[in-house]
């Protein structure tokens, strides 16, 4: 059981080829950037610190964020707003620690007391919780954490990108969907990034890069 949170002949092939490249539909994203960063220039604006807790700084062209503590919950924001929905996406790379964890995307983050967390763990698990008022409540199916495909695991890099579209907040690890639930009683604020370690083991490192903010295209 697991996992509760508190708080994707030569002529003829070539051919064929240029038939089917010809014939196929190119997607193309049309989604507006509201905010872009690689973490090359320390000076964006994101959380930095360092205590008992963990770290959490700018890194060689990526973002740090380590946990010493068992159960203990570290956010990072650039300390944006955005207005409306949000489409959040992030490439994370979990470079130690126990693969008992959380790691994920924040949106609609109003302030420590509220904001909305679409999370994944290390081996495989994933879910989406509230903070509203101060009280944690899981939202996603089940009321907890279900194991998923498409969730790369251990020491992998995974990307993450969180949907918080109306009352949808939807979660895809690697193009494809890996939870979703249905919540309106946040929105606007800040996206950012949360990682938190397992009750019982020990801490969890994690390396974040490439994270864009867009504003989703309209239907």
């Amino acid at each position: 059981m697991r996992k509760f949170l508190i708080l994707v002949p030569m002529v003829v092939i070539t051919a064929i080829c240029l038939y089917a490249c010809s014939s196929t539909p190119v997607t193309q994203d049309t989604r507006a950037i509201l905010f872009r960063d690689d973490f090359s220039q320390s000076s964006s604006g994101w959380t930095q610190m360092k205590d008992d807790n963990g770290v959490i700084e700018y890194g060689n062209n990526d973002y740090h964020i380590l946990v010493n503590q068992p159960g203990t919950l570290l956010l990072a924001n650039p300390g944006k707003s955005f207005q409306g929905d949000v489409s959040v996406e992030v490439d994370v790379h979990k470079i130690g620690g126990s693969d008992d964890n959380y790691i994920g995307i924040l949106c609609h983050y109003q302030d420590p007391d509220n904001y909305y967390l679409l999370m994944l763990t290390s081996d495989g698990y994933s879910g989406i919780a509230r903070r509203k008022d101060g009280q944690d409540s899981l939202i996603s199916p089940g009321l907890k954490f279900l194991k998923m495909d498409g969730i790369k695991k251990g020491n992998a890099i995974n990307h993450i990108r969180a949907d918080c579209i109306g009352e949808a907040l939807m979660l895809y690890a690697n193009g494809q969907q890996v939870s979703l639930a249905y919540d309106n009683s946040l929105t606007g604020g800040d996206a950012g990034l949360a990682v938190r370690s397992g009750k019982l083991a020990g801490g969890v490192d994690s390396l974040f890069d490439n994270f864009t903010v867009y504003r989703p295209a309209p239907p």
